[in-house]
């Protein structure tokens, strides 16, 4: 996972973000920040072709933390296979904040932005979208 988020930020990120940004959202992969990760009550799903190429989660209140994807059509399987989940659950609503990058991908969703933000990682300021959807239809 750490590879497939490193990966994602210094590739397809590309487009939308500076190197200084990048660096600073990803300086090298970090798999001891991905170990565990479902030990709070998340739920991680991974798509594999021999080893993962992306992977979402889905906190228990609707949020969608990480969602990184080397560029393979593993997105639509995986944000489908979160939305599944997240009816059986109950939740009446999904909200991430998503990248410039991911923006789109959320918004051909059903997402609505409510807000752009600007978040700081490494001293270095990086936008993205508030968005949500709502599950209730």
């Amino acid at each position: 996972m750490a590879h497939v988020f490193h990966a994602a930020v210094h590739g397809a990120a590309a487009r939308h973000y500076s190197p200084a940004q990048r660096a600073a959202w990803s300086p090298a992969p970090k798999p001891a920040l991905f170990a565990g990760r479902e030990a709070d009550g998340r739920r991680v799903f991974i798509a594999e072709d021999g080893h993962v190429v992306g992977f979402i989660e889905l906190e228990p209140c609707g949020h969608i933390d990480c969602f990184y994807t080397h560029p393979r059509g593993a997105g639509g399987p995986l944000f489908d296979a979160l939305e599944a989940e997240a009816r059986a659950l109950g939740l009446t609503r999904l909200f991430v904040e998503a990248s410039e990058t991911a923006h789109p991908f959320f918004a051909a969703r059903g997402f609505t932005t409510e807000a752009r933000q600007t978040v700081k990682r490494a001293g270095v300021a990086l936008t993205n979208y508030r968005m949500i959807r709502d599950l209730t239809d």
